[in-house]
């Protein structure tokens, strides 16, 4: 139902996108008719959609309801009538895609021919080759010239400057080429080039990692504050969705982003009235200027609660205190169900705890109705005791579509459950990541810690160094003290309450020179809806004409040359093909983009109009691109491939088309429906 009514809200938007969608194909199919007509052959019809007529012009006739073809066939003699064009302009039902027919030529029957001498079996072979790629030359063109308007009123884009950088990824360890700075990129860096390419946008340098080969080493340039020019080869890896990446994200400005329920969340933080639109100003009295400077202002207060400045759109100005959690390290593991990362603190990891499930929230009501609520600790889940986050969630995943057992722990109660689990791998619960309740049989589980034997899952950490631990807080800020003022490596002695022996049991951990240094560089997160701020943007802009009309082209072969790459990265396996978009999904995309303003959705509409031409192009039967295959060898040959084989390929042509079309949509509804 909540879907039924954001579509019927967004119905304008949805109305737009497909009226842009059908002005697309329309430039498309204007391509085949305007050519078809400098080379002499008869359209018999020009259509936009698909299916019977929803209305038809036709000069001579004017407009009817429905197709006039069958009142010109009784008016006409020998497929002529005086004062009458034989060309039908239609509109039909299903306002997808669009057609050109012309005498003599049929996707559906190839063996039709016409001895007509204005039919297109009639015409030389390179006229006819010209017909068939003038559609893709119309859509590059149109292309072309929406990316000329978009960079001269100027398009808002993420700026290519690097804000977070995953602990454990191939940014974080990348050593640089020439030494003299320490490994691994850092936020703030700005990227001047990624491969051979100048990025002008972070979509740029993410579009250049996804696109990259797999097992090769991707040149990054940097320039760094106070440094200057830094390089690093960085080889992408493959994440748990298929595509390739190397742990990076794009730089957060300081303004509160427009999320639907931001200002409630940040006021039941206690920021009063702050929400979009204002930003963070100061933390601690010192001014900021992106997301990483407020993070590292966070850090450098070593755990203790931050005072934050705020000011609104109309300079209105608040502050509050705001406290802050432990960020955990990043390990990579191997499970059952292929690789995961564990956020761990000196290799004690915490379990996996359900931070909101609630019957009036549309994110966690599914979980509710299912029997979880807010504070649940999962003592079993699928195959996993006391699972970490990680573990959870690969059980989760691998029971999509299914039911998974679980037995949760709520206060000193144990409750039984089978969770069932949509086909995307979702229960409906959000986790709860702070580490940081004051509960601390709940906040201080942990599923897996260091050395002894004895520990168990679900163990629960009650003293350090003989001192009582209250919270995961105050064990993540009494560690990095240590770690930070010891000479060496560190050694420290934990109680335990264990799920074996009861009561406390001690055990001595020592960690190494590295994991020491790691654990003293782990930094402090504010709670999440504090940094929920728009990416830092950049305003891509044409300085004159010439230049805009450079822009567009560069902009027009770069699309071209991606679309191209994701095919081939597609063959290689480094992008999975549920991730490509249908019909449907480029609508709900489109409907996105509308609030963003007018260069945003010319844009779209320019994107839309590149892929349309390079799907459109690709040697499949029964587009252009396998119509001009046949018609190369027509003219190497000097005669038409047989009859027999054009019907077995557009045959297979259209299984491939139809099978591809409802497989992205069966995605695209299941992305939408989150099933």
């Amino acid at each position: 139902m909540g879907l039924l009514l954001g579509l019927i809200e967004r119905l304008g938007e949805i109305a737009l996108i497909v009226f842009g969608f059908g002005l697309v194909v329309f430039v498309h199919e204007l391509g085949h008719f305007l050519a078809a007509r400098w080379a002499g052959v008869r359209v018999l019809a020009f259509a936009i959609g698909f299916g019977p007529a929803l209305v038809s012009w036709r000069r001579g006739m004017g407009l009817r309801r429905g197709s006039s073809a069958a009142e010109y066939e009784r008016v006409s003699y020998d497929g002529a009538a005086p004062g009458v064009s034989p060309t039908e302009y239609r509109l039909n039902w299903l306002p997808l895609g669009g057609y050109v027919k012309m005498l003599g030529q049929d996707d559906a029957d190839p063996g039709h021919r016409s001895e007509a001498p204005d039919s297109y079996s009639s015409v030389a072979v390179w006229k006819r080759m010209v017909i068939i790629s003038a559609g893709v030359v119309a859509n590059l063109v149109s292309a072309a010239a929406l990316f000329v308007v978009v960079f001269w009123i100027g398009l808002a884009a993420p700026a290519p400057v690097i804000g977070v950088v995953a602990a454990g990824s191939p940014a974080a360890g990348a050593t640089p080429v020439d030494g003299g700075v320490e490994p691994g990129l850092r936020a703030g860096d700005r990227v001047l080039r990624v491969g051979d390419a100048e990025p002008r946008s972070f979509n740029d340098v993410m579009t250049a990692v996804l696109t990259s080969s797999p097992g090769r080493a991707l040149p990054v340039v940097v320039e760094r504050d106070g440094v200057g020019e830094v390089s690093f080869e960085i080889e992408p890896v493959r994440s748990s969705m298929g595509i390739l990446e190397i742990g990076v994200g794009a730089a957060g400005s300081t303004r509160y982003a427009d999320v639907p329920g931001l200002d409630a969340m940040l006021s039941e933080l206690g920021l009063g009235p702050v929400g979009p639109g204002w930003r963070i100003a100061t933390v601690n009295g010192g001014a900021v200027s992106y997301a990483h400077d407020v993070g590292a202002a966070v850090d450098a207060a070593r755990g203790a609660p931050v005072e934050l400045g705020f000011e609104g759109p109309g300079g209105e100005r608040h502050t509050a205190v705001v406290p802050v959690q432990p960020a955990l390290e990043a390990v990579v593991v191997e499970l059952d169900e292929g690789l995961a990362q564990h956020r761990s603190l000196a290799g004690f990891v915490p379990v996996m705890t359900v931070g909101e499930a609630e019957d009036d929230s549309p994110r966690s009501a599914r979980g509710y109705a299912q029997g979880l609520r807010t504070g649940d600790v999962f003592e079993r889940l699928g195959g996993y005791e006391f699972p970490s986050v990680s573990e959870g969630m690969a059980a989760i995943r691998a029971g999509a579509g299914g039911e998974l057992p679980a037995t949760v722990l709520r206060g000193s109660e144990r409750i039984e459950l089978v969770l069932e689990v949509k086909r995307n791998g979702t229960v409906g619960f959000l986790v709860d990541e702070t580490h940081a309740s004051a509960d601390a049989a709940m906040s201080l589980l942990v599923s897996s810690g260091p050395g002894e034997p004895f520990l168990r899952p679900g163990s629960r950490i009650s003293t350090l160094n003989g001192e009582p631990v209250e919270s995961f807080h105050a064990l993540a800020r009494s560690l990095q003290r240590l770690a930070a003022d010891a000479e060496g490596g560190l050694a420290f002695e934990v109680g335990l309450v264990s799920p074996i022996h009861g009561g406390d049991v001690l055990t001595r951990v020592e960690l190494s020179v590295e994991e020491t240094s790691s654990l003293a560089s782990l930094g402090w997160d504010l709670p999440m809806a504090v940094l929920a701020v728009d990416p830092e943007e950049t305003v891509l802009r044409s300085e004159g004409p010439v230049d805009a009309v450079a822009l567009g082209l560069g902009e027009t072969k770069r699309i071209m040359t991606m679309t191209y790459l994701t095919f081939v990265r597609l063959a290689q396996g480094s992008i999975a093909p549920e991730m490509l978009n249908g019909p449907v999904g480029i609508v709900h995309t489109g409907t996105t983009l509308v609030d963003r303003g007018a260069a945003w959705l010319l844009f779209f509409f320019a994107l839309v109009s590149v892929n349309l031409a390079v799907i459109n192009f690709l040697p499949i039967p029964i587009t252009d691109g396998g119509h001009m295959v046949f018609l190369l060898w027509e003219q190497a040959t000097g005669k038409p491939v047989s009859v027999a084989v054009q019907n077995i390929a557009t045959l297979a042509g259209l299984v491939l088309i139809v099978g591809v079309f409802l497989f992205v949509t069966y995605h695209d509804l299941s992305r939408l429906l989150g099933s």
